[in-house]
């Protein structure tokens, strides 16, 4: 009988490859041959066998340029309720000034970091959850806080232009200034100083004889008739917690108002809700997913992508490049607007993006629509400011004034009386000495004149009334407050200004500081060695760069706002977006010589392409 010994799985496995090789058709193998291509005139390897550079063409330049420049101005972080001609003409000032572009990324970053921070102490008005609420009314109050970070709260104040109506009261913070025509003069002839203290309801001594003295002083004076019949010049100030930024308020411009009312009273007007201004969510609003909002992380991929380009075009600025143009190659040039590009990637992803910006509301909303003999807010209100809390902030009349100005410490009621408008308050006149009620009164003129160019005596009314707002410091006001009609020139105190007005400036100048790092990098490739480059093509390139930084810092200071451009009956006049992106290339200037240089390296450098290895 026959036996076999089975065999093992290393055997079987030979038998199939050794079966496979015999049935497998072997591929025919192509021979290798020199194919010889045709290129163009003028092209160069730079002595770098793994280079080709061939003659650039004009196509070739505009798209360096589209990649390289333009695309990377396209990242700039929308502001909300921001239009497409705002947002591309504000593209264009970080084209021309890559420096205000991180500026814009910067205050997006901070409106990030403010909200981690609040994540972990979060006051109890910002947090819905702490107050128990359900959880729509949470969510509501979530989303509320999250708009007022992001800036895209709105609200109403009295115009510059304002003019008070028959019946209307001014309670708080006006403020009277005595001007040229002040003096009057009394029996001898000599000029007199215009009555002051507490019979014009002004803060005064606390000393009985001194008020004995002043009523017997009223005595023996009466109102100058020629001042009388002139009157008093009415102004409107802006009071400092309605400042988004250090200067001014930030005007709404050409954003995109949710709910905004059709028939503004011409004597109102909206501004920008300082961003840590505390807000509050209405107690009957029942309505859900009110404040609409979205992260664009489109637009971060898009600047993520165009970062990686710009730092593999740096990445290719080498060799014969910087042996020939030196810290000048337009290799380099790329590199304030790869950085512009990364701060942008942080700034979309740190604040999210809103389509409109949305109205709180305040008392001089319920003032503004009781001239309409309307109550309350306008539908489509979000929320509400707090009313002023002397626990958590200081007064605003309580502090030093220069001389000549008093805050009255007493209402002053508007009245009208024949078509002539006139104001009262306590102290002003006395029934003692006049026997009609018109004597009471001092005739106010509204005034058609910036505040700085009044004359005699004037009357300064807040365009807003007091309400709780986080001031930048918290401390004792050592400096008196300046004249109201200076505030063109001489603007508030920055411990009275709202707590945000810092963030605006931390971002504007750290984006200065970076928008000069490219120095670094121009330095650590180049070692600032000039090379075979020309000496227009030097001070053309860094012309470029420093310019771009210092006008960059220049635009984001002494903006009036954010948006570019003025809206009428919603549509946005392109007059004025066009004046404005004039004014931004005439500006830019050495940027606009910095592209014409480059296009020129690139046309006599050529394109080139590394070779495959």
């Amino acid at each position: 009988m026959l036996s076999a010994e089975r065999p093992s799985c290393g055997q079987i496995i030979l038998c199939l490859a050794a079966l496979h090789a015999v049935t497998t058709v072997a591929a025919p193998t192509v021979p290798k041959e020199n194919i010889t291509v045709t290129l163009p005139e003028g092209t160069t390897q730079y002595g770098d066998s793994e280079l080709i550079c061939t003659p650039a063409k004009w196509k070739d330049i505009a798209i360096f340029f589209l990649v390289n420049y333009v695309t990377h101005a396209l990242t700039t972080v929308v502001l909300p309720g921001e239009g497409w001609e705002s947002y591309l003409t504000n593209a264009l000032a970080s084209l021309l000034f890559p420096g205000f572009g991180a500026y814009r990324g910067l205050r997006a970053i901070f409106v990030g970091w403010a909200t981690v921070r609040k994540r972990f102490r979060a006051e109890p008005w910002e947090q819905g959850e702490s107050l128990n609420l359900h959880k729509h009314k949470a969510r509501r109050a979530r989303d509320l806080q999250k708009a007022r970070r992001a800036g895209a709260l709105c609200m109403m104040v009295r115009s510059p232009t304002w003019t008070p109506r028959d019946g209307e009261e001014v309670s708080k913070n006006v403020m009277l200034v005595e001007g040229s025509g002040r003096a009057m003069l009394d029996s001898s002839g000599k000029k007199e100083s215009l009555i002051s203290g507490p019979e014009l309801g002004l803060a005064a001594p606390d000393d009985d004889q001194s008020l004995l003295r002043a009523a017997a002083d009223i005595e023996m004076r009466s109102m100058p008739t020629d001042s009388a019949a002139s009157g008093i010049q009415l102004h409107t100030y802006p009071t400092p917690w309605t400042y988004c930024r250090k200067s001014r308020p930030d005007a709404v411009g050409s954003r995109t108002i949710r709910c905004a009312p059709a028939d503004l009273d011409d004597d109102y007007t909206v501004v920008m809700l300082p961003s840590c201004t505390p807000v509050r969510n209405l107690l009957d609003d029942l309505a859900i997913d009110r404040i609409n909002c979205q992260y664009d992380i489109m637009r971060g991929l898009v600047a993520l992508v165009q970062a990686f380009l710009a730092i593999q075009t740096l990445y290719q600025t080498r060799g014969d490049q910087l042996n020939r143009y030196g810290y000048a190659a337009f290799g380099l040039t790329v590199a304030p607007y790869a950085i512009m590009s990364l701060v942008n990637l942080f700034g979309a992803l740190s604040r999210p993006d809103y389509d409109a910006v949305y109205m709180v509301g305040s008392p001089i909303m319920v003032e503004e629509r009781s001239r309409k003999g309307l109550d309350g807010y306008y539908d489509g209100v979000v929320g509400e400011v707090f009313e002023a809390d002397t626990d958590r902030n200081d007064s605003f009349a309580d502090n030093q004034v220069e001389p000549g100005t008093h805050f009255i410490k007493s209402p002053v009621k508007f009245v009208s009386i024949d078509n002539e408008l006139y104001a009262s308050f306590p102290g002003w006149g006395t029934t003692s000495l006049y026997t009609k009620p018109e004597d009471t009164l001092v005739k106010v003129t509204p005034s058609t004149t910036p505040a700085s160019s009044h004359e005699g005596r004037a009357l300064f009314v807040p365009n807003a009334s007091p309400f709780s707002y986080n001031r930048a410091d918290k401390s004792a006001l050592q400096e008196s407050l300046p004249n109201p009609s200076a505030l063109d020139t001489f603007k508030w105190p920055s411990k009275l200004l709202p707590r945000s007005t810092r963030y605006i400036k931390r971002s504007r100048y750290l984006a200065f500081a970076i928008s000069l790092t490219p120095i670094i990098l121009i330095q650590v490739l180049s070692g600032f060695k000039a090379g075979s480059s020309t000496m227009i093509q030097q001070a053309a390139t860094m012309l470029w760069l420093a310019w771009g930084s210092a006008i960059g810092f220049l635009v984001a200071k002494y903006e009036k706002r954010d948006t570019i451009g003025e809206k009428v009956d919603g549509v946005t006049e392109i007059k004025s977006v066009l004046v404005k992106a004039f004014f931004f290339l005439v500006l830019g200037w050495p940027a606009v010589a910095g592209w014409v240089v480059v296009a020129m390296m690139l046309k006599e450098y050529g394109r080139c392409v590394k070779l495959p290895d």
